[in-house]
């Protein structure tokens, strides 16, 4: 029965490594105040995809196609990106650290949803779902983003803190088109 949760967290954990949505999520700590909120954000999407996998598995793989979500996934990182790049700078640190913890949990959220819904957890947790206990793999899987995602913001906090605001801007932005486009390259590639 330990199995049940170990497995799918030990699996999870690694597979999320540098995934591309936990490095955004990086760069959204890097960029606002509010990291409980991005992690609060991400973690209830990850309940829903995931949940969703885990308790809906079979049919969601049928009936959802993943070529369309992992471009809206795409494009939603290249305009993340795109703003950041053009956002002025005057008061850029106002309005990064005003940003309601309300709005950073929204946009956490959305991106970490879009991002996740068809990815490699996801399809992970559903066969989990299928071979194990499926509360405790839910639990598993939704364990082992929750510590990757930590890490990731702690790192964010951390660049934020060792570069001025236009590099990290640079940084935040870059960042989130590269894997905008990664992820659309390999979408539109599959598709």
């Amino acid at each position: 029965m330990l199995q049940d949760f170990l497995i799918p967290f030990a699996t999870i954990a690694l597979a999320e490594i540098g995934d591309k949505t936990q490095l955004a999520m990086m760069a959204m700590a890097a960029r606002y105040k509010h990291t409980m909120q991005i992690f609060l954000g991400a973690m209830a999407a990850s309940a829903i995809v995931d949940g969703s996998a885990v308790a809906l598995g079979n049919y969601a793989s049928k009936y959802v196609p993943k070529a369309p979500v992992s471009i809206a996934a795409g494009v939603l990182f290249v305009v993340f990106g795109i703003y950041t790049l053009l956002r002025k700078e005057e008061n850029e640190s106002a309005k990064a650290k005003g940003m309601t913890k309300r709005s950073v949990l929204i946009a956490a959220f959305i991106l970490f949803f879009f991002s996740e819904f068809g990815d490699k957890s996801q399809f992970a947790a559903l066969l989990f779902g299928t071979q194990y206990n499926l509360l405790l793999a839910l639990l598993g899987a939704l364990s082992g983003i929750a510590v990757v995602l930590a890490v990731m913001l702690h790192i964010g906090k951390f660049v934020s803190k060792h570069l001025d605001e236009k590099a990290t801007r640079l940084l935040s932005a870059l960042l989130f088109i590269g894997v905008g486009l990664f992820t659309l390259m390999r979408a539109l590639g599959s598709a």
